[in-house]
This record gives structure tokens, sequence and C-alpha cells, in this order.
């Protein structure tokens, strides 16, 4: 039934290493790409019916799966990127992109979200992980969110006041976040560009190239994760085809043919030496998804 529903946008045992930024990982059982919140409240009701456990990706970015894959749904957000613009206000969906935002922005003259620039995910996964630089956060821009709650199926929208926001994080958990309101301020379009443009240069001059996640760690106020890697003498270490990059110590990158396991043994590796040589317990930005030895 949910095959004939969805067509095209169902796939079965899709390996997740095409879909991810770490560019490994094993297959998920079923990929299913919902373009309305109404097809999304049927997936998550025919996995509870059938008892298969479901999660919810966006471009895959901040994500970890096992190299023995997922036995699931994997619930894809990326056909739902229906957006309204009322003056200088944009509602989105979960599923657009960071880039396709910033174009809108400067398509309507919007100011107020450029330091984004270079960030790959979606605008869902930005608002689940509270996604900015140090000064600067996605929450402040935000009026409302709308979003699912998974256990009943409601639809609650809840205004910023009333939404837990923190470093690389948010009140948000199992919940479905579909959509969201944005408060900005008109401004001219070559402004906007020349904002992004210098965004994206300190991006690329900061971090490493190819297949990783972002950073690995939250940064462990008032330290930087990545300087307390490398001062355990970490960087470049490697196992298999993955190694924590030399550039930056909280990039974890991987060759190519690297295993999903690989990278989680690099992970484990961080964790004891930062935990032994400064009594820091480093915390995951990044989502593990999957069984791992």
């Amino acid at each position: 039934m949910i095959e004939s529903l969805f067509n095209e946008r169902f796939l079965k045992d899709f390996p997740l290493s095409q879909y991810t930024s770490f560019r490994c990982g094993g297959k998920v059982k079923y990929l299913i790409y919902p373009e309305t919140i109404d097809e999304v409240k049927i997936i998550i009701e025919i996995s509870k019916k059938y008892k298969k456990d479901f999660l919810f990706i966006g471009k895959g970015t901040n994500i970890l799966v096992s190299d023995n894959g997922f036995d699931g749904i994997a619930i894809s957000t990326l056909k739902m990127k229906k957006t309204t613009i009322k003056e200088n206000k944009i509602i989105g969906e979960c599923g657009l992109e960071i880039s396709e935002i910033l174009n809108i922005c400067i398509k309507n003259s919007l100011t107020g979200l450029e330091f984004l620039a270079g960030i790959p995910g979606t605008i869902g996964g930005a608002i689940k992980n509270n996604a900015g630089l140090k000064t600067e956060w996605i929450s402040e821009k935000i009026t409302y969110v709308e979003y699912l709650d998974v256990e009943n199926l409601d639809i609650i929208k809840k205004e910023r006041k009333d939404i837990y926001f923190y470093y690389r994080r948010s009140g948000f958990r199992n919940e479905f976040i579909w959509k969201v309101e944005f408060l900005l301020e008109k401004e001219k379009q070559i402004e906007i560009k020349k904002r992004i443009s210098e965004y994206m240069k300190e991006r690329i001059r900061k971090q490493p190239l190819g297949y990783s996640a972002g950073s690995i760690f939250k940064n462990p106020y008032p330290y930087y994760a990545g300087e307390l890697i490398e001062k355990c003498g970490l960087k470049g270490y490697k196992i298999g085809d993955c190694y924590i990059s030399e550039k930056h110590a909280n990039f974890i990158i991987n060759r190519g043919k690297g295993k999903s396991q690989d990278v989680y043994n690099l992970i484990k590796i961080v964790k004891q030496k930062v935990k032994e040589k400064f009594d820091i317990d480093l915390e995951l930005e990044i989502n593990i998804i999957g069984e791992f030895k």
C-alpha cells in the first residue's frame, strides 16, 4: 500500500552512503520522500501499525549511520520546500536547504540569515540543532515553529519565547519540525550578497574539505573542542580511510572508502584522550544511527 502511494518517492534497501555527507553507512530498509505533512502522518501511522522504527533525515549532513544500516523507515524532508513571503517574513518548510533559503533572502531583499552561509543542511536540522556561529544563532530570527507530535500526530505551533534554545541544541527531540517563520529586515541585494560571500570565505578558510559531517563535538564552554583534540596530539590520526583533519581537529574526514565504524572508533579515541588529559567529557554534535561496536 505505502509503495503504491509514493511510487518513485519510495525506495527499498537504499545505501545511505549515497545520501549522507560522510559517504559511509549501510542500507536503510525503506527511504521515503513525503511532500506534505499529511504524507508524513501516513508514513508514521503505517510505521506504528507494522512496528517499524522510523527516523527523519534532511540532507544527512550531521549523522553517522552504522555500516549495518537501519532496518526501518527513513523519512526524508528534501521534497518539503514550500515557502511564503509576507513583507519581511519568510515561512518555509523543513526541507529547504540553507543555500535555498539564502537565495530566497537575496531575491526578496531580506537580511538576517547570512551567517548561515556554507552550512550544508536543511532548515529543519538547523532549527533542531540551533545552527549558527559564536554570536549568531538561527533561533534569534524565528517567530514561531510548527511541528508534528509523533505520538498523537497533532500539529503544534509554538512561539519563539516558548521554545528552549541553547548552544547547538533546542527543546526538540523526536518531534517532526515542519515549518518555521523567520522575521528579517529589508536590505539591498548587493549588501546581502556581499555578507554571504564574506561568511563563505571565512568558512572555507577555517574548515577542511572532504567527506565529513562538520564539527563532530560541541564546544565545552569555555573551551574549543578542536583545540583540546589538537593538544592531545590527534591531528592527522587515522583509522582505515578516515582521519582527524590536520586543518581543524574537530572534523573527521572520510577519504572516500572509509567505514562508519572507522569514524566511530576515531570518536571513541578522541573522547578517551580528551577525558584523560583534561577530564572533560566531549558531547557529540552529530547523531549516531544504528549499532556500532
